[in-house]
């Protein structure tokens, strides 16, 4: 009953200490998914680089794509989806 009462506290130790990095880590994925078509070799390498929000770093592409083509341009709608 001991062992197995162990286990359990283990398991779920385990779960609260790994579960938010993967969790992240999906979510940087998912994100990066989405923007895979859009960005350059410059901006993936900053991505790899990024260690915040991935969404707040396609908040910045977003915010970069319009100045440059205008707020709301239809070459910049990629970039409001991956912030979804």
């Amino acid at each position: 009953m001991l062992r197995i009462l162990g286990t359990c506290a283990a398991l779920a130790l385990f779960v609260i200490f790994v579960l938010p990095f993967a969790i992240d880590a999906y979510h940087r994925h998912e994100v990066a998914t989405r923007l895979n078509a859009v960005m350059d070799e410059h901006d993936r390498a900053a991505f790899r680089e990024w260690q915040g929000d991935p969404v707040a770093f396609a908040r910045t592409l977003y915010e970069r794509c319009a100045l440059t083509h205008g707020q709301d341009a239809p070459d910049c709608q990629p970039y409001k989806a991956a912030i979804k």
